[in-house]
């Protein structure tokens, strides 16, 4: 099988820190491999290195082929005043041939003279895979393409992806949809490299058969600690005895001064070097004990202040509404009532409706309003949180957003629902919120919105940059919440993690109710297609 990139002992460092350290690999035609790890591990950086964009501070890298590096979406660029046909030729590839990919891929026309920031995050995303398409090179290096992508357009790339003469490495925070591309995983863990063969799916059950035999080994090393422990301190009574029966020795003036001395230092020499055989044997013990210990323990889980139960009380009514914008109509006919504990999802394509809609029932957008019936009813308590957490202000801290939002709290109370979320330290409070991970951040988006009673949540793809390890934790967390939910999302495994119980497809400007909500994750995922692409 021809080798298209093979590497030796890459390394890379940047302030002192090692972010990758002795890689070797090599990728083969036909190859599809998914690279997954914490966010700051250097999955971005290790792709950048494989497309030749970055140096690696030391190691060697042969290119046998062409590659093309698809980076995440850089929300800088739409803050430039750049059209559609100005960001491809940074490419150096004409606008026709991305034209006949967009249109071949994604059956979208995207006019050349339209400006980069009007686009939304999935129309972007597309228009990069309609490049990397047009560029058609021998290894396509995907960083996160699948992050505001709607169903159909995850259909797209999967098969895009999929298409015979593809090889790819991508990472992404979905696994169902790796399950579907992949046939390696590549794990990044404090700057090593693993791999492992097959879908998302069989690496999980790899890692959990590791953490089994860690599991058997901690216990394993810490009985030979009981028992190295138990030697030493039969070995110290000995050398008790021993050193007594010398001191006997040592003053029977029957013996010569030599004899005598004899004794007294044998006795001694060899209590110390027992001792210090043993104490060698338990520090190296300890030391083994504490390395599985610390990769043994359990992840950190994040939880709610839930109040009372409140079944089947109506919190949202909506008859025949509607909503519209300068008079172009978004979405018709809705009816929707929403109960206390339900848990619904809303999909549909990308510039559908959704967001606007979830907007204008949290009251964020006041300039739109629902025409019909529309009632939420006394005392419902709305938390929403949108895709950007507009609601974290950068130049404040962890604590101070906290207080901006909810400044009644005295500094306990504060500390403590900041603890929920996994910010315990002082350190922690005090960390400004322009140098937080994507996890951190919607960790403390959901403290801020959660520091007062929640009826209804609403999240607006809150997966999006989110490693696999967090996506975990909130997921296990939403799962204990009490009240209602809706939730946008794509993500079908987060979706069947949070145990999601209806779900609502915005398509032709409508909302219509999926009839049954399959417990397969495949089946759901097909279901929701299908239904999208009806008319």
């Amino acid at each position: 099988m021809q080798v298209l990139l093979s590497a030796k002992n890459l390394s890379f460092e940047i302030f002192d820190k090692k972010v990758l350290e002795n890689i070797n690999l090599s990728i083969k035609k036909g190859d599809r491999i998914g690279l997954v790890g914490k966010n700051g591990e250097g999955k971005s950086t290790l792709l950048k290195i494989l497309g030749g964009l970055v140096k690696p501070s030391k190691g060697d890298i042969q290119f046998n082929s062409t590659s093309f590096y698809l980076p995440q979406i850089d929300f800088s660029l739409f803050s430039e005043n750049c059209s559609v046909n100005e960001f491809i030729s940074r490419y150096e590839i004409s606008w026709l041939l991305v034209k006949i990919a967009l249109n071949k891929w994604f059956n979208i026309e995207i006019p050349p003279n339209q400006s980069i920031k009007t686009l939304s995050g999935g129309e972007f995303i597309k228009l990069q895979l309609a490049i990397a398409q047009a560029k058609n090179p021998k290894l396509l290096l995907l960083d996160e393409p699948t992050n505001h992508l709607d169903i159909e357009g995850l259909e797209v790339l999967q098969r895009f992806l999929n298409s015979p003469s593809k090889t790819y490495v991508i990472v992404s925070h979905d696994p169902f949809f790796l399950d579907m591309v992949v046939n390696h995983i590549w794990e990044l863990n404090e700057g090593k490299l693993h791999k492992y063969g097959g879908n998302y799916s069989f690496y999980k059950q790899q890692k959990e058969l590791e953490r089994l035999a860690r599991e058997r080994d901690y216990k394993a090393v810490k009985k030979e600690l009981e028992r190295a422990k138990q030697s030493l301190e039969r070995e110290r009574k000995r050398a008790a005895r021993s050193k007594r029966e010398g001191r006997k020795q040592a003053h029977d003036r029957s013996m010569s001064a030599m004899e005598r001395g004899y004794f007294k230092n044998r006795a001694s020499e060899t209590a110390g070097k027992q001792e210090s055989k043993f104490d060698k044997i338990i520090k190296e013990k300890e030391e083994k004990r504490a390395l599985l210990k610390e990769k043994k323990q359990r992840g950190a889980h994040i939880f709610f202040e839930n109040s009372i139960d409140q079944s089947k009380r109506l919190l949202v009514k909506i008859e025949n509404g509607s909503l519209s914008i300068d008079n172009n109509l978004l979405i018709d006919d809705i009816n929707l009532k929403i109960y206390y504990g339900e848990r619904l999802v809303l999909v549909g394509k990308n510039g559908s409706g959704k967001s606007t809609f979830v907007k204008v029932l949290s009251g964020e957008n006041e300039k739109i309003k629902m025409n019909g019936k529309f009632e939420l009813y006394n005392n419902v308590n709305v938390a929403y949180v949108d895709q950007k957490y507009n609601i974290i202000n950068p130049n404040l801290s962890v604590y101070e957003n906290l207080l901006h939002f909810n400044p009644y709290f005295s500094y306990a109370l504060a500390r403590q629902q900041l603890g929920r979320f996994l910010f315990s330290k002082e350190s922690d409070l005090n960390k400004k919120a322009d140098t937080l991970s994507g996890g951190e951040a919607a960790r403390l988006v959901l403290a801020i919105v959660t520091s007062k009673p929640v009826d209804l949540l609403i999240l607006d793809e809150p997966t999006n940059n989110l490693d696999i390890e967090t996506l975990d934790i909130i997921a296990e967390a939403l799962v204990d919440f009490n009240g209602a939910m809706i939730i946008i999302s794509h993500n079908i495994y987060f979706l069947s993690r949070i145990k999601i119980e209806k779900a609502y497809i915005v398509n032709d400007k409508k909302i219509k109710k999926m009839m049954s909500l399959p417990s397969e994750k495949k089946e759901f995922y097909d279901e929701m297609v299908k239904l999208i692409k009806t008319p």
